[in-house]
């Protein structure tokens, strides 16, 4: 299968390597200098401590795009920029989208594009430069259809699996993406503002008693129906990742803009739609805005 994958940041180098073991993948960089090096050098992706180097065909986003598969892997915030470029994607060609949040939901309806899917990453992963990522943890890639027109290629998504790159397919994308906000919203805005690693929020007592008390805000706005599971899924991926750095702590860290309106924000929004009152999302939103600032 011809795979694209728009956006060259860690998860969509991880996608690459991972992909390009059984698939034709074409990644899209932002830079003409990044895809140059990627030709040259090829990917190199280290898990465990082993590293393999892996030959995989870069282009400048903005390319023609003869792929079977578009994956979009930017950042939820760079989304509304790339429409343009996604409106240009033939109609044909399936498109799945693998950002964190909910907030890039009402994007996607703007495009006209029949078969999309969803994802979310559980994957841990560091961009060390132009070339090379570091796995630093396994986890699992979930996919379920938004919309879909015709039978085609579905069946074949077992195929994208390949040694510690596990896919499984979801029946309902609403559940699938709220799992992972309530995921997100904990360990995301809490590790950065905290400064910890992901083990730290269930490690010590005082940052649980935070992580609980911004859990039950989070299923509150959420509607969330049986909280004892949820928590649960919660902890274990903090176990899974205990040793990680969140994805936002890791910008915030290097300065960059969060995926905090993607995720809390769109939180808030629900909370004033509702009129609930949820002081301890408002705090992390604003302690982290005032970061990026």
């Amino acid at each position: 299968m011809r795979i694209g994958i728009i956006g060259a940041g860690a998860i969509g180098l991880l996608f690459s390597c991972y992909l390009s073991k059984s698939h034709h993948v074409t990644i899209y960089c932002r830079t003409e200098k990044q895809a140059l090096e990627i030709n040259q050098k090829g990917l190199f992706i280290t898990y465990q401590e082993k590293q393999e180097n892996l030959r995989i065909q870069a282009k400048e986003s903005g390319s023609l795009m003869e792929e079977d598969l578009i994956i979009i892997a930017v950042k939820q915030y760079h989304l509304q920029k790339l429409v343009p470029l996604l409106k240009r994607i033939p109609l044909s060609i399936p498109i799945l989208f693998i950002q964190n949040g909910i907030g890039h939901l009402p994007i996607i309806d703007s495009l006209p594009h029949k078969n999309v899917l969803l994802g979310v990453v559980e994957h841990g992963a560091i961009k060390l430069n132009e070339t090379n990522v570091h796995h630093t943890g396994m986890g699992k890639t979930k996919i379920a259809v938004y919309r879909w027109d015709g039978n085609f290629f579905l069946d074949q998504i077992h195929r994208f699996q390949s040694d510690n790159f596990p896919i499984l397919f979801e029946h309902n994308y609403e559940e699938m993406l709220m799992e992972k906000l309530i995921a997100n919203a904990l360990i995301n805005p809490l590790t950065a503002i905290l400064k910890v690693e992901n083990g730290e929020l269930i490690e010590n007592r005082f940052f649980f008693q935070l992580f609980e008390m911004v859990f039950n805000e989070v299923c509150t706005v959420l509607n969330v129906s049986n909280r004892d599971s949820a928590l649960q899924r919660v902890i274990t991926i903090c176990r899974s990742t205990a040793n990680n750095q969140s994805s936002m702590l890791k910008d915030v860290l290097n300065g960059r803009q969060t995926e905090i309106d993607a995720i809390v924000g769109e939180l808030l929004k629900k909370a004033t739609t509702k009129g609930q009152s949820v002081p301890f999302l408002q705090f992390m939103y604003i302690s982290i805005k005032g970061m990026e600032t």
